[in-house]
């Protein structure tokens, strides 16, 4: 009896030893946009200027000069020819039960004019609207929504004048994700007032799951469990 317990006791302890620590899953793709592309991620456009992926250290018709990459060669950035609002958005999905959940990226914003953050949210026919902002939203939510769909608000407002630095943002969402579902990541930007760019690079939305046992200790319990039980059969 005594062998017995000292047996399962010792099994027992090398189990959590012997879990398989999950690695970490990236749920973003193409979050470096290394690619040179933005494959993977959603653009939305309206008025004029848009959003682009480049190398260069300004966008193709802006007028102001960009830190370009924050790491490796490409980011993408948004550009003004005129009132408009801009989104890049990417949907993603997460199960139930995630032990954490964190969001980073690396982000500038430079204008030639003060922030204004109208009440109207991202429409750039209401004057003055000069700002930018990071979301998770709803899977169902407009890519311009900024009232129910809107999750979480990670960043409204603007750096500075021009040229702005990198900031790294990471935020631990997994309160807000742990429950599960399909989910929609959005930087946005509405300018009506001057010259704009919002540049973005190294976006991550980093999933770890809770450890599991290595099957083959689970398999070594079980003969263990097993053998005991034949050897009080044949006591």
């Amino acid at each position: 009896m005594r062998f017995r317990r000292t047996l399962l006791l010792g099994l027992a302890a090398t189990l959590p030893a012997a879990a398989v620590h999950a690695a970490p899953i990236e749920l973003i793709t193409n979050g470096g946009f290394e690619t040179g592309t933005a494959a993977g991620w959603t653009l939305t456009d309206a008025g004029s200027g848009g959003t682009e992926v480049t190398s260069a250290n300004a966008p193709s018709n802006g007028t102001f000069t960009t830190p370009g990459a924050s790491s490796g060669t490409f980011y993408a950035v948004t550009s003004q020819g005129g009132p408009g609002t801009h989104a890049l958005s990417q949907v993603f999905s997460v199960g139930a039960g995630a032990q954490s959940v964190v969001l980073s990226f690396d982000m500038f914003v430079q204008t030639q004019q003060l922030v204004n953050v109208n009440s109207a949210g991202l429409d750039h026919t209401a004057t003055p609207n000069q700002h930018a902002r990071v979301d998770i939203l709803t899977s169902t939510a407009g890519a311009f929504e900024t009232g129910p769909g809107v999750l979480a608000n990670f960043y409204l407002g603007i750096d500075g004048l021009p040229t702005q630095p990198y900031t790294s943002y990471q935020f631990d969402v997994t309160s807000l994700l742990s429950a599960g579902g399909t989910f929609a990541l959005r930087f946005a930007q509405v300018d009506n007032l001057g010259n704009f760019n919002m540049g973005v690079d190294n976006v991550s939305l980093l999933l770890t799951t809770a450890d599991v046992p290595e099957p083959s200790s689970l398999a070594l319990f079980g003969i263990a469990l097993a053998g005991l039980g034949y050897r009080r059969r044949k006591a």
